[in-house]
């Protein structure tokens, strides 16, 4: 069965009275520059703030003229109100044209279809007076039913502490970036394990998503979904390299020792045969 999302724009109540909102409200059309931005915070919900279209394999950015058709607003309100959104920092324009909304982060809402219908199960046992307790197989639905809640939760924020971290260090990320992101870590992927693959592509100088999505992946297939397990294959790798370069040399220190007089050598001769390898014996 189908486990939709739900997603809901949050409001604080002095939402309108922020100094961003409250100045742009004084402009003139100003009340439609703040509908156009709220629509626009809709639009984004599902791509935690990012704004882009995917046309065949092409990222492709929002004009005015389609910005304008999706919100229902007209071409000049558009284009004077995302200059002003733009100078404030309520939205940023990223180096491949996507629209990225500063604040959604903080003003989204979301709950599965599945954690839905148990709220409101809830919602109507609660309301219900009760004769006598609840016996021991209800109580332990009930925790479940908490458990899968909570853990659903869980997921969601170490999302979009990812999404965050990647952009803080420079990341150029697309919605559909994030729904890969959700798809490790809902196939197992720690999410410490994704930030030392960010990590690793910074350090390199390799600021692109499919260059961490290389790393990972290579890890994968390892089965290695951890940071403890990515440490201990690497330790394990240098303990394999080390003994091959070591078997290495004793196969050159063979032949050295073949190359020398029939009758063998002696054993100060053969330490110092062993030392001109770099072998200790």
């Amino acid at each position: 069965m189908s486990n939709k999302k739900y997603y809901w724009l949050k409001l604080k109540e002095d939402f309108f009275e922020e100094d961003a909102i409250a100045w742009l409200e004084e402009q003139e059309k100003g009340k439609d520059y703040c509908l156009f931005y709220l629509k626009l915070c809709l639009k984004s919900l599902k791509s935690n703030g990012l704004l882009i279209r995917n046309v065949g394999s092409m990222l492709v950015p929002y004009d005015a003229k389609t910005l304008a058709k999706i919100t229902n607003t007209d071409m000049d309100t558009v284009r004077v109100a995302m200059d002003i959104l733009t100078k404030i920092g309520l939205i940023q324009i990223l180096e491949n044209g996507e629209i990225f909304i500063t604040q959604l982060q903080n003003m989204v809402g979301s709950e599965t279809k599945w954690a839905e219908k148990k709220r409101l199960q809830r919602q109507k046992k609660d309301n219900v007076p009760r004769l006598s307790g609840q016996c021991p197989i209800e109580k332990e639905i009930e925790k479940e039913i908490e458990k899968e809640i909570e853990q659903d939760t869980d997921k969601d924020n170490v999302v979009v502490n990812c999404f965050k971290y990647a952009q803080k260090v420079g990341v150029l990320l697309t919605p559909y970036h994030y729904q890969e992101l959700v798809s490790y870590i809902e196939d197992g992927v720690d999410d410490n394990l994704i930030i030392r693959a960010i990590d690793i592509a910074v350090g390199s100088g390799n600021r692109n998503f499919n260059y961490i999505k290389g790393i990972i992946n290579n890890w994968l297939s390892s089965n290695i979904k951890t940071l403890l397990e990515a440490e201990d294959h690497k330790r394990k790798f240098k303990k394999s390299k080390s003994i091959g370069e070591k078997d290495g040399k004793y196969q050159d220190y063979a032949k050295h020792l073949d190359s020398k007089v029939e009758g063998g050598l002696s054993t100060e001769e053969t330490i110092r045969a062993a030392a001109e390898l770099g072998i200790e014996l």
